[in-house]
């Protein structure tokens, strides 16, 4: 199956979208919108060629601004400012049908490459991700996200771990 990443738009159905999360289809479904016509994040969705309105999956990236520096693991917050700009991969999810094919993995590596693309355009120190459940946190541990000392489900990639395209 020939799939890509592409842009939110008012294309595709999100009203067709279930990951087996409420909160996350409630999200995709009703406030992701939003958040684009506002600025707030850019949503990102994997599709497939022949049905390029049918959502894969998504994941939504924003800003973000790390303070206090003493948040993140010591050697990671060495001579960093005290407010340090970065982004977070706000929301992913695969459709409940899609699970277990790998595409998490495919749209996580994706939100990183494009978080790191944008940094080397505009700045950005770190990519951040806030885990639902320990079982997400391990998700992202595996592919080198660090969490928070004092706050395990929110976890953080420096950005130069990321490899350019």
């Amino acid at each position: 199956m020939a799939h890509y990443v592409a842009p939110l738009d008012q294309t595709h159905d999100v009203k067709g979208f279930d990951c087996g999360t409420e909160k996350l289809n409630t999200w995709l479904q009703t406030i992701a919108g939003q958040h684009q016509s506002k600025g707030l994040s850019k949503t990102f969705v994997l599709v497939e060629d022949e049905a390029p309105t049918i959502i894969i999956g998504f994941y939504a990236l924003a800003i973000r601004r790390m303070t206090p520096k003493e948040a993140l693991p010591a050697e990671l917050a060495r001579k960093l400012p005290s407010d340090i700009p970065g982004y977070t991969l706000a929301r992913l999810a695969i459709a409940t049908s899609a699970a277990g094919q790998g595409f998490g993995a495919e749209l996580l590596i994706d939100a990183m490459r494009r978080a790191k693309q944008v940094s080397n355009q505009v700045g950005g120190s770190f990519l951040f991700v806030d885990a639902k459940d320990q079982r997400a946190a391990d998700f992202y541990s595996h592919f080198g996200f660090v969490p928070l000392p004092d706050d395990p489900l929110t976890l953080v990639m420096p950005m130069s771990a990321i490899e350019d395209d």
